[in-house]
């Protein structure tokens, strides 16, 4: 699904509405800062450097994005008018793959890295264990197995009897989208949601089994009267697998199958979210009326081997949990 670099790339809504694009490697980067975080260095972005975890953190956001420029080398960054000011550039001014990343020096002449020069990490001269070249080998095939083995279905699952015997089998997954303005709160903030009941203490809202997931706003703290150089109106997006939960609940008898005509009366009934501060306080839904949430299904066809990559079918909606 994701194999365009600027629906990839980055959070933001874009305009079209397309709801196979919500999900985002900024918005798993942002969810990893705010959950490790907690309310501490990691939480703010002002501070999280501070954090070791920080170093780990974006060694790992640079280690999944050199995987998917591997299966998708041909999508990079495209020119784009900046919109606000910056030390290097105006607003308005085009920026593309061979704008200057100032202050980040190449040379010792003064040359600055770019997006073009910078596009792979063997520039650095390094590679992750998953995209190095192993004697001119396949990488992509070896990237494909290990985004299979490791985060795909048969992670960790035992196979069923027919992925035993190679054959594709077909899954439906399901889906929360979030869209939310980003300085809703003008401060980071979580969006929890869940299959169940929870108790009404935001403090347990972490840890409640019902929990489903968190999504964390990761943002910069506004004053009332600072200038944060931003769109106080910028929407941004996510995605919560909700896949899992429900065969847990189909496990336990709570729930016949995966067709939305089970799945979507039960979540009309059991699914809830709620919003708070990353120190926990929470934030009545209805001071947030920029946060929407929908529930979609797809059919994805798993292939019966790790060398065979997912095909994703068309996304299906169902319903708005919240009316943002």
């Amino acid at each position: 699904m994701y194999n365009d670099y600027t629906t990839f790339s980055n959070e933001a809504w874009i305009a079209d509405d397309n709801p196979a694009g919500y999900d985002s490697l900024e918005s798993i980067h942002d969810q990893i800062h705010g959950l490790t975080g907690s309310g501490g260095h990691m939480t703010y972005i002002h501070y999280s450097a501070f954090d070791p975890l920080f170093w780990l953190h974006h060694a790992m956001i640079d280690r999944v994005f050199s995987m998917w420029q591997v299966i998708f080398p041909d999508s990079y960054v495209v020119p784009e008018p900046a919109i606000f000011n910056a030390f290097t550039h105006s607003a308005g001014q085009t920026q593309d793959v061979n704008s200057p990343l100032a202050p980040f020096h190449k040379d010792l002449s003064g040359g600055f890295w770019t997006s073009e020069t910078a596009r792979t990490t063997e520039a650095f001269g390094y590679a992750y264990p998953e995209t190095a070249n192993y004697i001119n080998g396949n990488v992509t095939g070896q990237v494909v197995v290990a985004v299979n083995q490791l985060y795909g279905l048969r992670s960790g699952v035992q196979p069923s009897s027919k992925r035993h015997l190679h054959v594709r089998t077909a899954d439906r997954e399901w889906i929360a989208n979030i869209r939310v303005k980003k300085y809703a709160l003008n401060a980071p903030f979580y969006v929890h949601i869940f299959i169940g009941s929870f108790k009404p203490d935001p403090f347990s809202w972490p840890f409640e089994p019902n929990l489903v997931g968190t999504h964390s706003i990761f943002v910069k703290i506004i004053g009332l009267n600072s200038n944060c150089n931003c769109d106080p109106d910028q929407l941004v997006t996510a995605t919560i697998p909700l896949t899992d939960r429900l065969h847990v609940d189909i496990e336990g008898g709570f729930l016949k199958s995966l067709e939305p005509e089970d799945v979507t009366p039960y979540l009309a009934k059991n699914l809830g979210y709620r919003v708070s501060l990353m120190n926990d306080t929470a934030v009545p839904n209805a001071d947030v009326p920029s946060l929407k949430i929908s529930i979609l299904s797809l059919d994805v066809e798993r292939g019966g081997t790790d060398d065979e990559p997912p095909i994703w079918g068309q996304m299906r909606g169902h319903m708005d949990v919240s009316t943002g």
